[in-house]
């Protein structure tokens, strides 16, 4: 008696056929590497999520493994040198490090860095004094503050990416951070020291670069009388052509603030390797741009990133992956 069963033998088969396939899919899936910075950071978050989507978005033809270390400065090195495929960075430290620019990149080029997502999150770069010191000493720009023989500014200390900024922009005007600091008319602290010496009157005034509402400076703003002193022409465009775009902050955004602030923005970007292929590139461009209602829903503080918008805005070539979603978009001529 024959214990062959068409019926059984077809179900079987198509069962087989059916995980042969699943397993294929998994076998055949790439793996790809993000760098973004330690956990409980913003970089960090954003990544696991951006992780997901790519996965989902793409039947999980590509798989991310997401790095738990790294920051705005390391990031467009670790890209660069093909230890990430991808990474978040700012747009500022990657122009500086594509071009190697700075002290800390030491005339060290990283020439295989490219764009793939602009604007995603904005932080703003402040000019802001005591208002009775604007008062009594009529220094209301940049210009008038960096020639008082009495003044006391504040920035960051060394290591944050703020002091690079305050130097590009005293240099634009034909001086320095550190001829200003020898002069002593500039000292470097931290966020928290600035609010207790603006109550004091120690400094009159400070130089930030952060998003909209953050701690530091919403607790000065809420405790000292501000006055937000405009950037030149001059030093805009010197910032804009060292990776901090010219944008603005809107009326409101702190005390004081009743008009809109124009000033160097410091955006999050989403970099790649020039070596990695366009197929893959270009899947994963789509990925994100596609799932942006997601990640905004996710992210609050990525509400402000307009894919569309953010094309014309890089500070990188972009990757040819990217700009093949771009122009299929109709975004990019």
């Amino acid at each position: 008696m024959s214990i062959f069963n068409p019926k059984t033998f077809s179900k079987a088969a198509r069962i087989l056929l059916l995980s042969s396939a699943v397993i294929s899919s998994f076998a055949y899936a790439k793996s790809v590497k993000i760098i973004a910075e330690e956990p409980g950071g913003g970089w960090y978050t954003y990544g696991t999520t951006f992780a997901r989507l790519i996965a989902e978005k793409t039947d999980n033809q590509y798989t991310v493994s997401l790095i738990p270390r790294g920051g705005g400065m390391t990031n467009p090195v670790a890209v660069n040198n093909g230890k990430a495929d991808f990474g978040f960075a700012t747009s500022n430290a990657a122009a500086w490090a594509k071009f190697g620019l700075t002290d800390i990149y030491k005339g060290r080029k990283n020439n295989n860095i490219m764009s793939m997502l602009n604007g995603l999150q904005e932080a703003y770069t402040l000019i802001a004094a005591r208002k009775d010191w604007v008062e009594k000493t009529g220094n209301n720009t940049l210009e008038k503050i960096i020639k008082a023989k009495d003044v006391v500014i504040a920035t960051s200390p060394t290591g944050s990416q703020v002091p690079i900024i305050a130097d590009f922009m005293f240099k634009a005007l034909g001086t320095s951070l550190k001829e200003l600091r020898s002069d002593g008319k500039l000292i470097q602290i931290g966020g928290g020291q600035m609010s207790q010496m603006l109550r004091d009157k120690t400094i009159d005034i400070f130089i930030e670069n952060v998003p909209a509402n953050h701690p530091s400076v919403t607790e000065m703003t809420l405790t000292t009388d501000l006055v937000y002193i405009p950037f030149p022409t001059k030093v805009l465009k010197a910032l804009a052509d060292v990776g901090l775009p010219t944008g603005v902050m809107k009326a409101g955004t702190y005390k004081g603030q009743t008009e809109n602030y124009i000033n160097p923005v410091s955006a999050s970007v989403f970099i790649t390797n020039s070596n990695v292929d366009t197929e893959t590139v270009y899947a994963i461009t789509k990925a994100l741009v596609e799932s942006q209602a997601k990640i905004k829903a996710s992210h609050a503080p990525l509400k402000v990133w307009d894919p569309e918008k953010s094309v014309s805005q890089s500070v990188l070539p972009l990757h040819p992956g990217a700009k093949k979603y771009y122009q299929e978009k109709g975004w990019l001529k």
